[in-house]
């Protein structure tokens, strides 16, 4: 009997057997919710709070100082650079770090770079930085909130797209899920990205989701707006997502026949970006610039000899950069030409890349997590990507199969963003975007998980935990391409022997090369 049903009899069809969909009236009182809210806040707080508290009493306090090729060094140093010259920035910081050094002089990177003007990458977070570069810990803690405002969203967005029950677990989840915590630490704008991004999922869900027209859709349009141009200050990502969100609406207001909601985001978004535009004006940049960036981050990611998931620089990189005068697409077309078999070459590293999001390995770029999870116990013994991975998928897997017409925004969103993953390295920073996705996935595959039980489909139920296991097994075994024995890497200790010996802490120091030595025997460190 049960072979011959469809997956949809199986799993509940749309309209008879919705797992979440609709609450139970009465389930919750007001004051048991506000309760509800505050132990959560609380809680999350409180986790928050312990991995600031660790980090700042490590050598993590200083990695920004210690590591000055880092992009924590390159952010530091171009909020102080905000800071003495004022808002407009006319000749900000530009990192010119060893492997550039290498390649061409400065001025001959600022003729690539198309000015010195023009900003490395979208501003929003170095001036976040900037009025706190003198009380760095006040930009930690402000760091904490915007990781706790991103499982806030998280939650209402998934609340949203399934139900108040789901949307609960999606919070937890993403409050316990550890390379937040550790991603939230150093100055690096990933988090302030994943946090906008999770807000105008949500923001763009209830305005979709609300009648049109009505007071609250105009408030939703609005502020949608406000985060999509926010979003472009914050990522280039948004550049690829604003026109395809405007797109969007402008389909969903053609069935609805009303164009005001539309027309209020897309001006939202403009004026959001209008202090960029008059800054660009004034120290003669493209208008819309906000990155220079994105020919070098294509080479170094994509031309022979790049890796899919740990960052190399391609010995191709100093002709390309001269042959296109740091160009982008023509940067893009040289990338592609530089390998022997030429688009099959090129095709068959982002194959490799796209497999690596499968792989449990947490690659390293500027901090390691493995280096963080031994100094908090909150990353250390919290969620790790490859844990959620297949359940997000089984999430995904269902939501197409079921036609869910009210998780709109994530289709839309997330083609972009992995293709921002797969442009660039996919180190672990980078793929952590995709869990603003993953997540909700999980939690709405909890759901019927959780459905499939209390109708007694035990069957069912077994196949998917089968295949849920099946998963970790691939993940964990063919698909874990790095060894186990290479998660870690030795940079990090070394910093930390120069911070102890800096901060005159010779027992530390001795400790800390001690132990660096038996972890990495065949790295010499220097003694001071």
């Amino acid at each position: 009997m049960h072979s011959s049903q469809s997956l949809e009899d199986q799993i509940g069809t749309a309209d008879t057997s919705r797992f979440v969909v609709r609450e139970r009236t009465g389930a919750a009182t007001p004051k048991a919710r506000r309760w509800s809210f505050a132990l959560a806040g609380l809680i999350v707080g409180l986790l928050y709070t312990a991995n600031v508290f660790y980090c700042e009493h490590s050598t993590l306090k200083f990695m920004d100082v210690a590591l000055p090729n880092s992009d924590m060094h390159a952010n530091l140093m171009w909020a102080r650079s905000i800071r003495e010259q004022g808002w407009l920035n006319a000749a900000p910081y530009h990192p010119w770090n060893d492997w550039m050094q290498q390649i061409a002089p400065y001025s001959q990177w600022v003729e690539w770079w198309g000015g010195e003007q023009i900003f490395q990458q979208s501003p929003l977070y170095a001036y976040l930085l900037s009025p706190f570069v003198e009380h760095l810990i006040i930009f930690r803690i402000l760091q904490a909130l915007m990781g706790i405002g991103t499982c806030v969203f998280i939650g209402l967005f998934t609340a949203r797209m399934a139900s108040r029950a789901a949307g609960w677990i999606a919070f937890w989840l993403a409050a316990l899920y550890a390379p937040f915590y550790a991603y939230s630490w150093p100055f690096l704008r990933d988090g302030i990205g994943w946090l906008l991004t999770a807000a105008a999922l949500w923001a763009l869900s209830e305005m979709t989701a609300t009648v049109w027209p009505s007071g609250r859709a105009r408030l939703f349009g609005w502020l949608a707006g406000v985060l999509l141009g926010l979003g472009f200050l914050a990522r280039e990502t948004y550049l690829l997502l604003i026109p395809v969100v405007w797109i969007t609406l402008a389909c969903i207001a053609w069935k609805r026949r009303h164009w005001g909601i539309v027309t209020r985001t897309a001006l939202a978004t403009v004026l959001t970006i209008c202090p960029l535009v008059y800054r660009n004006w004034v120290v003669k940049a493209p208008l819309l610039s906000s990155s220079n960036r994105a020919a070098e981050v294509f080479i170094a990611s994509n031309a022979a000899g790049a890796r899919p998931y740990i960052f190399t620089i391609p010995a191709a990189t100093q002709g390309i950069l001269a042959e296109t005068h740091g160009r982008t697409w023509p940067a893009i077309q040289a990338s592609i030409a530089s390998y022997p078999d030429g688009v099959r070459g090129w095709a068959r590293l982002q194959v490799l890349r796209f497999i690596s999001l499968f792989d449990p390995y947490e690659s390293g770029d500027n901090l390691s997590f493995y280096f963080v999870a031994h100094i908090s116990p909150v990353v250390r013994f919290g969620l790790r990507y490859w844990m959620i991975l297949p359940i997000a998928l089984a999430g995904l897997f269902l939501s197409i199969a079921r036609k869910e017409h009210a998780q709109l925004w994530m289709w839309v969103f997330l083609p972009i963003v992995l293709s921002s993953v797969l442009f660039g390295t996919a180190v672990s920073r980078y793929r952590q975007s995709l869990m603003i996705f993953f997540i909700p996935w999980t939690a709405y595959f909890l759901m019927i998980m959780w459905s499939l039980i209390n109708r007694r489909k035990f069957r069912t139920s077994a196949y998917w935990a089968m295949a849920l296991l099946a998963g970790w097994a691939l993940i964990c075994g063919p698909l874990s391409r790095q060894p186990r024995g290479q998660y870690e890497r030795p940079q990090e200790y070394f910093a930390s022997v120069m911070i102890y010996h800096w901060l005159g802490e010779e027992q530390n120091e001795r400790a800390m090369l001690a132990f660096a030595r038996r972890m990495f025997p065949g790295v010499s460190y220097p003694e001071f």
